[in-house]
């Protein structure tokens, strides 16, 4: 990451307490200093009504055994983004696409919390992408 992306976004990088929750389940695959976007389509919260809203970000990627954890450190949504339990090998609630250096990663915040609606787009670039969507169960 360049060192304005960085200035503006952040590091990218966990915190060393998240880092250290993440190792004792078993990294399956760790990436930090993404850069990308967060996209909200319709996103309603309290006292946040977002339509068509687009976030840079800069964050890190998990894959454990039992779970993915999004961290963001940059855009409004900062910290723990996304820490969904795997099933069968799929993140639950979480729609993984793939393009060439791309990963979106989107979901329905009310899966998650009754008091949240719309969507929302997590995308990060990756020259790794296709493989981390692999991990992830996508063929």
């Amino acid at each position: 990451m360049n060192f304005f992306a960085r200035a503006l976004l952040g590091s990218g990088r966990l915190p060393g307490a998240v880092r250290a929750e993440v190792q004792g389940e078993g990294v399956v695959y760790l990436a930090e200093g993404l850069t990308g976007s967060v996209r909200y389509h319709g996103y309603r919260a309290p006292g946040v009504w977002r339509f068509g809203a687009v976030d840079s970000t800069a964050g890190a990627l998990v894959v454990t055994r039992r779970r993915l954890l999004v961290w963001l450190t940059g855009g409004e949504q900062k910290g723990r983004h996304l820490d969904v339990p795997l099933r069968e090998g799929r993140p639950f609630g979480v729609t993984v696409r793939v393009g060439e250096r791309r990963l979106v990663l989107g979901y329905e915040p009310a899966t998650f919390h009754a008091d949240r609606s719309g969507r929302v787009e997590v995308r990060f670039r990756s020259a790794e992408a296709p493989r981390i969507a692999a991990l992830l169960g996508v063929r």
